[in-house]
């Protein structure tokens, strides 16, 4: 099923996914969403964003004929533990300081959820991400440039000054939408409605 027959019900406010899906020229529309995100440290990071993706798709508030809908959430992984948005400015440059020079990891699931044949598609794409090595000093001129509160990990992939030394996986995926995932759910999704014949959601992990 060609991806342009779509129109998504976005269950997102990111400002970035919805730009990355304009970017693809798919038809979308942003709607609100119930669901409330719980952190667990006991829980890996795919899994949990995965559950946090389904969770906001099933919490939507939709329009009584929308039929498919995405939700997406992304998580900033470094030394066991989920970085979150931070909510000061010196929070923002404690994440700063702890990323300078290291490796760590983003996560994004996605769930798309076809309303009418009851079936839901669940992913996950991994990013492994190296930071360039800064001092104090320029590390407070970032955050201030990239506007770091609204960042998960206090940090923007596409933002200036460059932050990233060099990643493994995919880049979009770091923005908080993998690309080549959603292509290939949106694909996914066709053949898996066909095949759905019982109410309710069922879940398939790509």
């Amino acid at each position: 099923m060609p991806s342009r027959v779509f129109k998504l019900y976005l269950a997102s406010k990111s400002t970035r996914r919805q730009e990355l899906l304009s970017a693809m020229k798919l038809s979308f529309r942003v709607v609100s969403s119930a669901y409330h995100e719980r952190g667990s440290s006991r829980v890996f990071p795919e899994i949990l964003c995965m559950r946090h993706a389904a969770g906001k798709v099933l919490g939507a508030i939709l329009p009584k004929k929308a039929r498919f809908v995405l939700g997406g959430d992304t998580i900033v992984w470094h030394q066991n533990r989920s970085l979150g948005k931070p909510r000061t400015r010196a929070q923002a440059l404690q994440m700063l300081q702890s990323l300078s020079g290291k490796k760590h990891a983003v996560y994004t699931g996605l769930a798309l959820w076809d309303r009418k044949a009851g079936c839901m598609l669940v992913g996950c794409a991994k990013t492994d991400v190296w930071m360039r090595s800064a001092s104090a000093t320029w590390l407070r001129f970032y955050r201030d440039a990239v506007h770091s509160l609204d960042k998960a990990g206090a940090y923007a992939i596409q933002g200036r000054p460059k932050i990233v030394r060099k990643i493994r996986g995919s880049y979009s995926n770091v923005v908080g939408l993998p690309k080549e995932l959603l292509r290939k759910m949106l694909k996914e999704i066709g053949r898996k409605s066909d095949a759905c014949k019982e109410p309710g959601p069922r879940r398939t992990i790509l």
